[in-house]
């Protein structure tokens, strides 16, 4: 198909198109004359997986930029691919903990993660967002101590299992890569979204019953 094509069937713009294809997001199609080429349907997937990213995953392009490089990098495994979009999801700035308060939440997390005999990389960005949060609760004056965290590990690997059992064991490696990245955002997004929820019915429902205890006394 044409670029024209490939802009109505993808639902964009044929301007975002040609910026995606100098950014090096789309691969170039096959070159049918000196200003045209032909695309095929994994061009239109690939349009399809950054339309996901950006706009439910709310990514950054830079951030689709480094997912996509280690999707098209045949070389890379699924979890090292895992530990890339773990950093794209959630960027740290690590002098954040800095700190006599910093250091310590940073063994507590260390342990911690430690503890649970997971196969995560001691330099995993994601131990660092845990330390930032543990800092943060201290810092506004809670002293939680890192079991704060325990009922959200269980939780995240029961959620975890139950989405990498979708990946088909004969899939191909692209198509693994692809769906590890699409399901590991979109259900990030609909984890905060359920959580949203959960909490504002939680609290309707006490207050409701608050009223009611009042009405009844």
């Amino acid at each position: 198909m044409r670029i024209s094509e490939l802009s109505q069937h993808s639902g964009l713009p044929i301007a975002t198109i040609k910026f995606y294809l100098r950014e090096g997001l789309l691969p170039p199609g096959k070159r049918t004359g000196r200003n045209q080429a032909d695309y095929g349907k994994e061009h239109l997937s690939r349009l399809y997986l950054i339309t996901t990213l950006t706009v439910v995953g709310r990514l950054p392009l830079s951030a689709v930029r480094e997912i996509v490089a280690a999707i098209d990098d045949r070389g890379m495994q699924l979890d090292g691919l895992c530990r890339v979009i773990n950093e794209a999801l959630v960027p740290v700035d690590r002098e954040d903990e800095a700190g006599p308060i910093g250091t310590a939440a940073r063994k507590q997390v260390d342990d911690f993660v430690d503890s649970l005999n997971w196969s995560v990389d001691p330099g995993a960005p994601s131990r660092s967002t845990l330390t930032q949060v543990l800092t943060a609760l201290r810092l506004l004056g809670w002293n939680d101590g890192v079991e704060v965290f325990t009922p959200y590990q269980e939780a995240a690997e029961i959620i975890a299992s139950r989405e990498l059992e979708k990946i088909p064991t004969d899939a191909n490696e692209e198509e693994a890569a692809v769906m590890l990245v699409a399901r590991t955002v979109l259900f990030e997004v609909a984890w905060c979204a359920l959580r949203g929820m959960a909490h504002e019915h939680i609290l309707t429902t006490r207050l409701a019953n608050a009223r009611e205890e009042d009405d009844n006394q």
